[in-house]
């Protein structure tokens, strides 16, 4: 019997992830709203994954089983340039907020998990996380996002092969294109619609590898391919084209 834990279930990615997996195990939910989410039938634990203390608490919540799935939703987006500067107060050259939001949230999951790992010998860890199809462009417009994914991609990577823990954790990186959302109405409201994905077509197309209980370190894309899209090569290009998703193409 599988444990799911979906740490940022409110987005709009994680409801379409919990809709899918009920009935697959125990579903957890964590975020740190209080207020579960209305008609889906799981375990709501309201934490912030930033938080040691309440980290802790909230996986005293989680009963063991031979599997736990965890799913690692959290982070933002931001465009970066001259009229969107970055807060860097560290100067890695990285926003403090996205790489916080990004990454440290699992920094802070990691060692409730291997400590889970440990006080349960027989069960096993699937770790899934999120990012974009775009990050194997380091495109500039968004550095800080890229690599905090980057970031994350490793940590995964370095979980999967740890001689300790080896064959008893697994990992699934899933790198998706635009995807239509309440975020992106947020971020780019003038983004023609035809070629975004949906969470619905993501889980589509993941959903086999989510529940595959082999062991594996596991990456795969999921597009929608757009014949307009000529990639990320030509800066000014690329740039102008969000100011016209961004603000319109009169800005």
């Amino acid at each position: 019997m599988k444990t799911i834990l979906i740490a940022g279930i409110n987005g709009d990615i994680g409801k379409e992830f919990a809709k899918r997996l009920l009935g697959q195990g125990k579903l957890y939910g964590l975020s740190r709203k209080e207020t579960p989410l209305i008609g889906l039938q799981y375990h709501h634990i309201q934490a912030d994954l930033l938080k040691p203390n309440e980290i802790k608490t909230a996986f005293e919540k989680i009963e063991p089983s031979e599997e736990l799935v965890y799913i690692h939703l959290p982070g933002k987006f931001q465009f970066e340039d001259k009229q969107h500067p970055i807060t860097d107060g560290d100067g890695d050259g990285i926003d403090d907020n996205i790489f916080k939001t990004n990454f440290r949230t699992f920094l802070g999951a990691k060692p409730v998990l291997r400590e889970y790992l440990i006080k349960n010998p027989q069960a096993k860890l699937k770790l899934v996380g999120m990012g974009s199809t775009s990050d194997l462009y380091n495109v500039q417009l968004w550095h800080s996002f890229t690599e905090s994914k980057n970031k994350l991609r490793q940590e995964f990577r370095a979980m999967y092969g740890d001689s300790r823990l080896y064959g008893r954790v697994s990992s699934l990186f899933i790198n998706v294109s635009t995807t239509a959302g309440t975020q992106l109405k947020n971020e780019r409201p003038f983004i023609p619609k035809k070629y975004l994905l949906t969470p619905r077509e993501i889980l589509d197309q993941s959903l086999a590898y989510i529940l595959d209980e082999r062991a594996g370190c596991i990456e795969i894309s999921i597009l929608k391919p757009n014949p307009e899209f000529d990639g990320f090569n030509d800066h000014k290009k690329t740039k102008k084209r969000w100011y016209d998703e961004m603000y319109g193409k009169n800005n």
